[in-house]
């Protein structure tokens, strides 16, 4: 933010105290309603330290705040807290080791939130693995340790409504029978401020992704109406493509048949999938971990990564 917009930052005095409260984003004009402020104050009474960032104008921020003191992370409407309430905490112990007994060791931990009243221990944190910022996130099923990691890493996410989508997403999914208004769309920014779109249809496998002109990067739908079909890696896209992408994955090598290749009109959009296995089956050292790689075959350009593994607790 320039100096000269400092005078303009929002100082309140709310309920029981004085919070400095500051939106850190242009336009900086804009004064976070005392209302957000009084949701927050609803669960955590004693919150200050505000600080806000606009992610959608007048509808949506990112709220950082001091309680009992922790520090927390939530998304925050007008009148409610509208997303999970994050912690942040420093003890990462142990995630490290979960990542050290997986295919992904060695790498970077950091930015590490606990889910707020979650269950399950619920997490998510920044994995950084061979200059590679991850988005990873760790929960409990059963007898289970979860971790699914996402890439690129998003420094900003948050679900958005039709009315902020495009008009080009909007058109596009009226034309492909999208129901928009029953899919959840999520806006993701990168180190740049560059947006993102993902859709997730209600009841689909697969998120569809655009960019933030609004211009189709990856569907798992063939325009013609017949469905997908489900081959070995190297039986979809071109040997170039394949070897270009299972560079990274030798030890990924439990053979599959779940890659696939969607034709939209002239776009090919494939999801290639790398399995791996170690220990004995029905023991408690066995260990299952996949990659799957979303790859625009028209510009080589991958679109998405999701890594995901299953340690015994």
């Amino acid at each position: 933010m320039n100096i000269k917009h400092y005078g303009l930052l929002l100082f309140a005095a709310l309920l029981s105290g004085c919070n400095n409260v500051v939106d850190v984003q242009e336009p900086d004009t804009e004064v976070v309603p005392e209302s957000a402020i009084a949701a927050i104050k609803t669960s955590y009474p004693d919150a200050g330290q505000f600080i806000f960032k606009t992610l959608i104008k007048e509808k949506l921020w990112k709220a950082k705040f001091s309680s009992q003191a922790n520090t927390f992370e939530t998304q925050v409407s007008p009148a409610a807290i509208s997303g999970d309430v994050f912690k942040n905490s420093a003890d990462a112990g142990l995630y490290k080791g979960l990542t050290d007994k997986l295919k992904i060791s060695g790498g970077i931990l950091s930015n590490l939130q606990l889910l707020e009243k979650a269950t399950d221990n619920a997490a998510r944190m920044q994995y950084m693995l061979n200059g590679k910022a991850q988005l990873l996130n760790y929960y409990v099923l059963n007898d289970w340790h979860i971790v699914k990691m996402a890439a690129p890493y998003p420094v900003e996410s948050y679900t958005v409504e039709v009315s902020d989508v495009p008009e080009k997403i909007v058109s596009f999914c009226e034309a492909a029978k999208i129901e928009l208004d029953s899919s959840q769309i999520t806006v993701n920014e990168d180190q740049a401020s560059k947006r993102t779109f993902i859709v997730h249809p209600q009841a689909a496998l697969f998120p569809i992704f655009f960019d933030e002109a609004g211009n189709l990067k990856w569907i798992a739908k063939n325009s013609d109406g017949t469905p997908l079909e489900n081959k070995p890696n190297d039986k979809v896209g071109s040997a170039a493509l394949f070897e270009k992408i299972k560079a990274g994955y030798a030890d990924f090598n439990v053979y599959n048949t779940l890659a696939f290749e969607a034709i939209y009109d002239d776009l090919s959009s494939i999801r290639y999938v790398f399995q791996r296995k170690s220990g004995a089956e029905g023991t408690r050292d066995f260990i299952s971990e996949t990659q799957e790689i979303f790859v625009n075959a028209n510009s080589g350009e991958v679109i998405f990564e999701q890594y995901s593994s299953y340690v015994f607790r």
